[in-house]
């Protein structure tokens, strides 16, 4: 399979990394792509089988746009850490494209292709979001490449993926910040149990921001869940 990449940052660059040995792959991103091929221009990447969108969450719509209208057949898929906003997107994208939404998850809270790592999606949930413009094509040709990088395919609508994605990736975030916050005065005196616990709350702020603001809906309703299993907490307390 043909794969290009835009975006060389941890997921795309570990994608990369994953996928080049029984792949041809090629990568663009302007900041560099270390030892993958390189792409001259993002449109370059459409000689491919499959393009993925691997940039920062903001950059996501505009580049599968950008993309869409010189396709030519190449499955697009992005792999965002959110999926309305791609699924919006394709509702109004030309009938021929082909748009699937993607999701590792795997991560760090260190960043760029100086992170990546082949490794990174071995045995870890891809979820794969079917949107208006893919058809059984397309979503083959995702599931394919998830199980190539080391994957397990999860096919989940984009409202139930941002709701599990609120729970599961929102929430531990805003729970490592507001434990920051309450333990800064003491953290110099902190174990393993503590530094665990924040790990997440040095992830960089404009990441972290992009998840829970993009996704503020959905936080909310687990911040709410979050709130009820802690009076349960403190009253079992006595």
């Amino acid at each position: 399979m043909r794969v290009g990449i835009a975006g060389c940052g941890l997921i795309g660059g570990s994608l990369a990394l994953a996928l080049r040995e029984t792949h041809d792959v090629r990568a663009f991103d302007p900041a560099g792509t270390g030892d993958i091929a390189r792409a001259t221009r993002l449109e370059d990447l459409l000689q491919a089988d499959v393009v993925v969108v691997a940039t920062p969450l903001s950059a996501v719509v505009p580049t599968l746009r950008s993309l869409t209208a010189r396709a030519n057949g190449a499955v697009l898929m992005d792999v965002g850490s959110l999926k309305r906003e791609v699924a919006a997107f394709a509702d109004s994208a030309p009938a021929t494209a082909r748009i699937v939404g993607g999701h590792p998850m795997a991560g760090t809270t260190e960043r760029g292709y100086a992170a990546a790592r082949a490794d990174l999606f071995d045995g870890r949930p891809f979820f794969l979001v079917p949107t208006a413009r893919s058809d059984e094509r397309a979503m083959t040709v995702a599931g394919d490449l998830a199980r190539a990088a080391g994957a397990i395919p999860t096919v989940v609508s984009a409202q139930e993926h941002d709701r599990i994605v609120a729970i599961l990736s929102g929430l531990p975030l805003v729970l490592a910040r507001a434990l920051a916050r309450v333990g800064a005065d003491v953290s110099d005196l902190a174990g393993p149990g503590f530094r665990d616990a924040t790990r997440l709350a040095q992830t960089p702020p404009e990441l972290a921001d992009a998840l829970l603001q993009g996704n503020a809906t959905e936080v909310r309703a687990a911040l709410a869940k979050l709130r009820a299993a802690l009076d349960d907490v403190e009253r079992d307390l006595g």
